[in-house]
């Protein structure tokens, strides 16, 4: 059995300090494999909010993958938002940028963000197709049979309906459909700050599309949460835990397979590659 811990928006700047105490204890607890980080580190893009950002996910040794989310851009410089806009999220963690390949799973990660698009609502996702296919690519070369592939990013592909948020993701459909035709088996993002899991399905093919929550108090639906995700080869569940009286308690698990299963699909054959 291999555990990944799934966190997204932490917005260091607006971070619930509260939250993120408990979360320490808490993954002491959990001795966790790895952790799969979906982006929005910062609220602003500032150096010192990355700094302070960096130094609390270097308190857990384990693996780590970390992708930036639109927040990770500086906010009030707007020639760097446009002519680099993810230099100071990469000068702190492109070290933790690389797959991640432990116990049964392959965890690999593409940027969904943009510092400024040609449309209103510049922190909408956007998929570099290119990007994608090669995140598929290091994912199904890493893996070994049994194996689950995990691609993690920070905008959903597809707007997920348990979501308080709904998305519009440049090229988004386009992404799923290649997801389906993939090995990958789990979408892991952020950015709706609520957790929520969907299966996309078509005929045989399908994959969990699983946001985590917030660490940050820049609350929607939920208090402060994130996913604790355990798989093998004959199983798959999801647990949320979310803030409760200064410490982190734990929904019912959730059987992923089951999810599977009810959308027709061959859970087994469809988690591993």
């Amino acid at each position: 059995m291999t555990t990944l811990l799934q966190l997204a928006d932490i917005h260091f700047g607006t971070e619930d300090p509260v939250a993120l105490r408990a979360f320490e204890a808490t993954a002491r607890e959990l001795d966790a494999d790895a952790m799969a980080v979906c982006g929005d580190l910062t609220q602003r893009g500032k150096r010192s909010e990355f700094e302070d950002a960096r130094d609390w996910l270097n308190r857990f040794d384990m693996p780590k993958l970390v992708v930036p989310g639109n927040h990770d851009t500086p906010l009030l410089n707007i020639y760097e938002r446009v002519a680099s806009p993810f230099e100071r999220h990469d000068s702190y963690f492109s070290d933790l940028a690389a797959p991640v390949s432990t116990g049964d799973v392959v965890l690999t990660g593409i940027n969904t963000s943009r510092g400024w698009q040609v449309r209103s609502n510049w922190a909408e996702g956007v998929v570099n197709l290119d990007e994608l296919e090669g995140a598929i690519s290091d994912a199904e070369t890493l893996a070994s049979p049994g194996m689950a592939l995990f691609l993690v990013c920070h905008h959903p592909f597809l707007s997920l309906p348990e979501a308080p948020l709904r998305t519009a993701t440049r090229r988004g459909r386009r992404s799923s459909s290649r997801l389906l035709r993939s090995r990958v088996a789990f979408l892991l993002t952020g950015h709706v700050h609520s957790p929520s899991v969907s299966v996309v399905a078509n005929g045989d093919a399908g994959y969990a599309a699983i946001a985590a929550g917030t660490m940050s108090t820049r609350l929607r639906n939920t208090p402060a949460s994130f996913n604790k995700i355990e798989f093998s080869g004959e199983r798959c569940m999801l647990t949320v835990y979310r803030l409760q009286d200064g410490g982190f308690v734990s929904d019912t698990p959730r059987d992923l397979m089951q999810d599977f299963e009810r959308h027709g699909l061959d859970a087994e054959a469809a988690f591993v590659s």
